[in-house]
């Protein structure tokens, strides 16, 4: 066996086990904001008129919401773009793997996967470059000035 072979083999097993891992965990996160979301609504009924309780529930929603200006905006994104850069490394691969392939259907073949690791790879950096743009632009909730007015 080739140890060059098994090693690629390997590494794309471990980037698709790593994408997948990444994908599932803010899937996670983004239920759980929800649940959060929930909890807040609660806590805020009951409340009731007490300005502690309601100031303790302004601090948690707070949290909830700068979070969830990651999870909502940009995080759909880069699951996209972690989406995208795999698939480009695994057309990539089979371009690599069938450049040496003789034959009309080897040669149809290489440039299937040469086009598909391109489209992959452009749409990588299409997704990437959003991530970016939003993380930048997107105003994100902060009451940090209103808590500078109060301790004038």
């Amino acid at each position: 066996m080739d140890s060059w072979g098994a090693s690629v083999g390997l590494g794309l097993l471990a980037a698709a086990i790593g994408v997948i891992a990444f994908v599932r965990y803010r899937e996670r996160e983004t239920a759980s904001l929800q649940r959060d979301v929930t909890v807040a609504r609660e806590l805020r009924e009951l409340a009731a008129g007490d300005d502690v309780r309601i100031a303790a529930v302004d601090e948690f929603e707070l949290v909830i919401y700068q979070r969830l200006f990651y999870a909502s905006v940009v995080g759909p994104r880069v699951r996209s773009a972690a989406w995208s850069l795999l698939g480009a490394t695994l057309a990539l691969t089979a371009a690599l793997v069938t450049a040496d392939v003789g034959g009309i259907l080897g040669t149809v073949v290489h440039i299937v996967a040469v086009v598909v690791g391109a489209v992959f790879g452009v749409s990588t950096l299409f997704f990437t470059g959003l991530a970016v743009f939003h993380s930048a632009t997107t105003p994100r909730v902060s009451f940090a000035e209103s808590y500078g007015a109060e301790a004038d």
